[in-house]
């Protein structure tokens, strides 16, 4: 016989993961591409056009452009926290360019990302803090030495410029690929 604690905390785990299996089901019937060409758009110019053009805006743009050899793209538009004007970036190859890709090229830009400590740093910046005096205020960054060596690592690889003496900023052209990249790792 189950103590009423071990049937509580058995209720409990049973409605989070009954809770997760529907928002798991929802993304999936919502990111659902038809992938059997009967199966998509009728009478497209592109017979693996997603047939819903709402969801698929940017995918069904990317085939109208790229044709049936497809490629890759992201993009953005968006008016980062205290900024006056908003930041707008496109990035895409077709697939014939895609194969001439070195995925270790990406190594040095991905590992300095690749700490918890940064990723924190970095969207403070992206926020408005921008010194490493207003950063040392914060806790989670650790001693000036070690705000420093962040700094350092993310400004090596690109994520970061010193835009005035001591003033550090997420350059324009590096915002929306650091974003693009936040949106992977957390969606």
């Amino acid at each position: 016989m189950s103590t009423p604690s071990q049937s509580e905390s058995t209720s409990a785990l049973e409605s989070r993961l009954a809770e997760l299996e529907r928002k798991v089901a929802a993304v999936e019937s919502a990111s659902a591409v038809p992938l059997d060409p009967a199966e998509a758009n009728p009478g497209s110019a592109h017979s693996a056009r997603p047939a819903d053009d709402d969801t698929f805006w940017a995918l069904n743009g990317l085939i109208d452009h790229a044709g049936d050899a497809g490629g890759v793209v992201y993009t953005g538009h968006t008016t980062p926290p205290g900024a006056e004007s908003p930041v707008s970036w496109q990035m895409g190859l077709h697939s014939a360019a895609l194969e001439d890709l070195s995925f270790a090229e990406a190594a040095p830009a991905l590992a300095a990302l690749g700490h918890p400590v940064r990723l924190e740093l970095l969207q403070a910046i992206y926020e408005g803090t921008s010194t490493v005096a207003q950063l040392g205020d914060d806790d989670r960054f650790g001693t000036t030495g070690q705000i420093y060596h962040h700094i350092h690592a993310l400004a090596g690889a690109g994520w970061l410029e010193n835009s005035r003496r001591g003033q550090w900023r997420v350059p324009g052209q590096k915002i929306i690929p650091l974003l693009t990249l936040i949106l992977i790792g957390t969606h």
